[in-house]
């Protein structure tokens, strides 16, 4: 009976282990964001402005992830900026579960400035935003609303070899 017994704990459901590594999200303002990026010149520089209530937000980061992926070797730095409320903990671990399920493996932060500061700031109400910044850290291009991945690569690409 034992033997039948152990065996058959064999069966038993096991937790699902993590769907990837735990990803880093720092709090940090808006100030020390600028700063950050100014620090990055020399790559290419794409900022994924998003949140976890924007499901047009959700539905791109795979394709950013993938973006990462396929040209960091070339010098593209990725920065995602989760504006989702800083003082909400449950957002916080939303956005952190949510950079870990999908295997961001780069700079992710949390913005701690009201809305209002980034909305005056990028001229904007709200996400989905993408800042594609060159290697001298100039602007080349801003999407935000409807955002065309296809077209977000090409530029990506172009850049690059510039």
């Amino acid at each position: 009976m034992r033997t039948v017994l152990v065996l058959s704990l064999g069966l038993l459901p096991l937790p699902l282990a993590a769907e990837g590594p735990a990803v880093k999200l720092d709090a940090i303002s808006y100030a020390d964001l600028a700063a950050e990026l100014k620090g990055l010149k020399g790559k290419v520089v794409l900022v994924d402005v998003w949140g976890t209530f924007c499901p047009p937000c959700k539905e791109k980061f795979p394709k950013v992830v993938a973006l990462h992926e396929k040209y960091a070797g070339r010098g593209l730095a990725v920065v995602s900026v989760s504006v989702d409320p800083p003082d909400d903990a449950d957002a916080r671990a939303a956005a952190r579960e949510f950079l870990t399920r999908h295997r961001a493996m780069f700079r992710n932060v949390l913005l701690t400035d009201k809305a209002e500061v980034w909305q005056a700031k990028w001229k904007t109400e709200g996400p989905p935003i993408l800042f594609l910044f060159d290697r001298a850290g100039r602007l080349v291009v801003k999407w935000d609303d409807k955002i065309d991945l296809a077209d977000v690569e090409k530029r990506v690409a172009a850049v690059l070899d510039e």
